[in-house]
């Protein structure tokens, strides 16, 4: 089965490479299709298609699961679904069934601050047709729409206080994660190293010191995820009008 190209990790993978690129591009697509059928369908359909996502999303998850394990590939230390994008992917079809605001909110700002940023520069290692590759950018590009089609076709709109909010969470999953890692010789949330791919992690300084000064920079990150909010808004005004 390791002969198969799906199973293969001999292809390494390059940041804005040809892959990455039509990765990008395909967001880009299917972020239009999103926004559109914001405005064409009706909120049944429209939650149809969020929860078609969100299953998808944990499907990608537990599909790698299965793979790593049955290759002899599956480590506690790198494969357990606890970064953040692997945990909301595959929670994703419990918490975002419905669309409620106080489970959304601090998802959203997790993802558009974290996962986008995984996006944009990828810690990923294995290319195209590699599993690893399809579910990387399953879940991470696929959390980023499910934010922004909940965001719209639900007005599902966070708050300033919301930040405060999802701050104060995400410092709680931290200390939680600490002993984990610890004690499974992990790197959950590098915590404990830098990703080796490049990461804007890189510009934070050595450990603990990029841990802290992200302390800091998240509350900016959460700012700017603000942006896509207000944009959302003025779509959905502008779709009613």
């Amino acid at each position: 089965m390791t002969n198969l190209a799906l199973f293969s990790n001999e292809i390494p993978f390059i940041a804005y490479g040809n892959s990455h690129l039509v990765v990008l591009c395909i967001s880009l697509l299917l972020l239009a299709l999103i926004l559109i059928a914001s405005k064409k369908l009706c909120t049944e359909k429209n939650l149809f298609i969020g929860r078609c996502i969100a299953i998808i999303l944990a499907l990608s998850v537990v599909v790698y699961t299965i793979f790593e394990i049955a290759l002899g590939r599956f480590t506690i230390a790198d494969d357990l679904p606890l970064s953040l994008c692997n945990l909301f992917a595959l929670v994703a079809p419990f918490a975002l069934w419905y669309p409620k605001h106080k489970y959304f909110e601090p998802i959203y700002f997790l993802v558009m601050a974290g996962t986008f940023q995984a996006i944009v520069t990828p810690d990923l290692y294995f290319d195209y047709p590699a599993y690893e590759f399809f579910k990387y950018w399953i879940t991470h590009v696929g959390l980023v729409l499910l934010m922004i089609h909940y965001m719209v076709c639900f007005a599902l709109y966070p708050t300033a206080k919301g930040i405060l909010k999802t701050f104060g969470w995400l410092n709680v999953y931290v200390v939680v994660l600490l002993p984990i890692n610890y004690l499974l010789d992990a790197n959950y949330f590098y915590l404990i190293e830098k990703p080796l791919n490049p990461s804007v992690l890189d510009f934070f300084g050595p450990w603990p010191v990029y841990i802290l000064v992200a302390e800091i920079l998240v509350m900016g990150f959460f700012a700017i995820a603000m942006i896509p909010v207000f944009l959302a808004k003025k779509f959905v005004s502008a779709s009613k009008s």
